[in-house]
């Protein structure tokens, strides 16, 4: 039966440290290097206080009338072919 020293114990260690120091430093690299997201237009912006997960803007308030008007119609036809 084998036995790590401690010596050996240390050296794995330290290789596993570095290699995680190494990945650490690619990822922070990687993000400098990503390109910058352009800022969003004025009517497409939220108003102040709230996040900007918050729908707002004229395309969303227009796909979602559009999205009800459909559900609508997909309701009203449901019923009709019910025997």
């Amino acid at each position: 039966m084998s036995t790590t020293t401690t010596e050996i114990d240390v050296v794995l260690m330290l290789v596993v440290l570095g290699l995680a120091a190494l990945v650490a430093l690619s990822f922070s690299l990687a993000r400098a290097v990503q390109p910058v997201r352009p800022s969003l237009p004025a009517e497409d912006c939220p108003p102040p206080g709230l996040g900007r997960l918050v729908p707002v803007g004229r395309q969303v308030d227009h796909e979602c009338r559009t999205g009800l008007v459909q559900l609508e119609l997909w309701l009203a036809t449901a019923r009709r072919l019910r025997p």
